[in-house]
């Protein structure tokens, strides 16, 4: 029997060798898997924040006149301005911006961007019958508060955008590795090969 304890001695430690090797390739695989994962998903929201800072400016930058075409509109004016290229330029920028930010509220897990997302979802949500209701109401076309009101507004949802990208830009920071420098053993290989290897 004597004879026979080194082999299953080596056997044993053969087979918890590989045992561990296998549960340390693996837990470094999940590892791997999981910071893929991560690498993806700040990939995916870093795509829907610029998209969504892109439309978003440019919807504002498009109300503030559209907000002052509207009001000064007569009944006649506005036929033709509903059917005109700018309400359907803010129809398309007000559908991409939406879209976006269904995107951001469904993949944004960091808490303080959460909450500026929130605060723009509900100043978003309040867009038509804030900024816009005042303005097309026929009844206060000759208030001369309607116009600060809807620029409010639209000020507002502004800052939140703003907010917004101040709160996602140190989440979505693209990490650039410096090249790695050149070790004195790389180069005594370098050396020693024959020209054009």
């Amino acid at each position: 029997m004597t004879d026979y304890v080194p082999q299953i001695l080596t056997v044993v430690g053969t087979l918890a060798g590989s045992l561990g090797g296998v549960a340390l390739a693996q837990r470094h695989q999940r590892r791997m898997v999981r910071v893929e994962r991560a690498e993806k998903r700040r990939a995916e929201l870093r795509s829907h924040v610029v998209e969504f800072l892109v439309n978003a400016e440019e919807w504002a930058s498009h109300m503030a006149l559209t907000v002052v075409v509207v009001w000064k509109a007569t009944e006649r004016d506005m036929a033709e301005l509903s059917n005109s290229e700018t309400m359907k330029r803010a129809g398309e920028l007000r559908y991409a911006v939406t879209r976006e930010l269904k995107h951001l509220i469904g993949l944004v897990g960091d808490p303080h961007l959460q909450e500026a997302v929130s605060v723009f979802h509900d100043l978003w949500l309040g867009v038509p019958e804030q900024m816009m209701g005042p303005v097309v109401d026929r009844k206060r076309k000759s208030d001369p508060d309607v116009v600060p009101q809807a620029l409010g507004h639209l000020n507002r949802v502004r800052r939140a955008t703003t907010e917004i990208r101040n709160t996602a830009l140190p989440l979505l920071r693209v990490t650039i590795e410096d090249p790695q420098p050149v070790r004195w053993w790389q180069v005594r290989r370098a050396a020693g090969r024959p020209p054009g290897m």
